[in-house]
C-alpha cells in the first residue's frame, strides 16, 4: 500500500495532536501577596476598616509559610504612606527585610519623601522595577533589578516589576523632575524574552498598574501567566482569567493577604484557588520582633517629637 505525502503529513499531525509533548512541563506552587500597606506598622481598632499591621501580617505569614511550605512572597508597592517621614519609612523597611519577600514592585509612594528616601533602602529589600528611571550624577538610571527568577513547585518562575507611566501623575515638579516611567509594555516584553531565554517555565508580573491598566497588560501579554496588582487598591476576590493567565490584587491599607495556590502547565495556569486573610487588632498573636521594632519607632520618634516641642 502507497502511502503519499500527505497521508504521511496527517498521520503525523494526529500522531502529534494524540501524544502529550516530552517536554511538556508541570508543577503546582502557592503565591503569598499583599500590596498598599500605607505605612501601616501596627494595626488599628478600627471596627469597619481593620488593619492588622505589619506586627499581625509577620505572623499571619509565619503560619503560611508553615502550611504551605515554601509560598512565593510578593508585594506591589505603596508600603510607605503617601505623606511619609524618613523615621516610619524607615521603620517598614526594616519590618519587610524581618518578613522576608521574595520580589518588591515598588509604588509611587515610596517616592513621596523623595527619591534619597527610597534610594537609602534600595538593597534592603528586593526591589524590581524595569521601566522606572531617577535622575542622579547627571543622567537617566535605572535604580533597582528589572527581574529575578526564582524556584518553586519544580519550575523556573521569572518575576518582573513593572509601573505604569501615570503613577506619578499628581506629584509635585520636585519628584516628577528626577522620576522617569518609560515604556511599560516595550520594557515587560524585553524582560519576557530575556526570562524565557534563561529557561523561566511561568512569569509572574508585579504590576504597580492600577485594576485597568492590569487588564489591558494581560490582553497585551500572552507569556505573563499571572499579574499581581497594585496601586488602585482594588480587592479582586475572584482572579481574573484570560487565557491560562490571572489577575490578583488584595484590596487596601495592607488589611488582606492573599493566598493564590496554584497549578501550571507550559506557562499556563490551568487550576487554581484563591484565598484572604484578614488579621485584625484581636488576631493573630504580635509577632514579637515587628512588636520590638514597633516600640522602637515610637520611641524615637516621640524623642524627635520632643526635641520639635523644645524648639518651638
Amino acid at each position: 500500500m502507497r502511502i503519499n505525502r500527505t497521508m504521511l503529513t496527517a498521520l503525523a499531525i494526529a500522531f502529534f495532536l494524540c501524544v502529550p509533548d516530552a517536554r511538556s512541563k508541570e508543577g503546582s506552587f502557592t503565591v503569598v501577596y499583599t500590596n498598599s500597606l500605607n505605612g501601616h506598622l501596627d494595626y488599628c481598632h478600627c471596627k469597619e476598616d481593620p488593619k492588622g499591621g505589619l506586627v499581625k501580617r509577620a505572623t499571619e505569614i509565619r503560619a503560611l509559610r508553615t502550611r504551605y511550605g515554601d509560598p512565593l512572597l510578593v508585594e506591589t508597592g505603596d508600603f510607605f504612606a503617601y505623606e511619609t517621614d524618613p523615621l516610619l519609612a524607615e521603620y517598614v523597611v526594616k519590618a519587610y527585610a524581618r518578613i522576608g519577600y521574595d520580589a518588591i514592585a515598588p509604588g509611587d509612594q515610596e517616592f513621596s519623601g523623595g527619591i534619597e528616601l527610597i534610594t537609602a533602602h534600595r538593597y534592603a529589600l528586593p526591589l524590581l522595577s524595569d521601566n522606572l528611571l531617577v535622575y542622579d550624577l547627571f543622567a537617566w538610571q535605572p535604580l533597582f533589578r528589572r527581574a529575578t527568577a526564582v524556584e518553586r513547585g519544580g519550575l523556573k518562575i521569572g518575576i518582573i516589576g513593572s509601573m505604569h507611566p501615570d503613577s506619578f501623575r499628581y506629584y509635585p515638579a520636585k519628584i516628577t523632575d528626577r522620576v522617569r516611567v518609560i515604556d511599560q509594555l516595550a520594557e515587560i516584553r524585553r524582560d519576557i524574552t530575556a526570562l524565557t531565554a534563561a529557561g523561566a517555565d511561568f512569569i509572574i508580573l508585579l504590576s504597580h498598574s492600577g485594576y485597568e491598566n492590569d487588564v489591558a497588560l494581560q490582553k497585551a501579554l500572552p507569556g505573563v501567566g499571572l499579574i499581581v496588582g497594585g496601586h488602585s487598591q482594588t480587592m479582586i476576590g475572584t482572579p481574573l482569567p484570560a487565557a491560562g493567565s490571572l489577575i490578583v490584587q488584595a484590596g487596601s491599607n495592607g488589611a488582606h493577604i492573599g493566598i493564590l495556590e496554584l497549578t501550571v502547565r507550559d506557562g499556563k495556569i490551568v487550576s487554581f484557588r484563591n484565598s484572604f486573610r484578614l488579621p485584625d487588632d484581636t488576631q493573630p498573636d504580635d509577632d514579637p520582633e515587628i512588636r520590638a521594632l514597633i516600640r522602637e519607632y515610637e520611641k524615637k520618634a516621640e524623642a524627635e517629637s520632643s526635641k520639635l516641642r523644645f524648639r518651638q
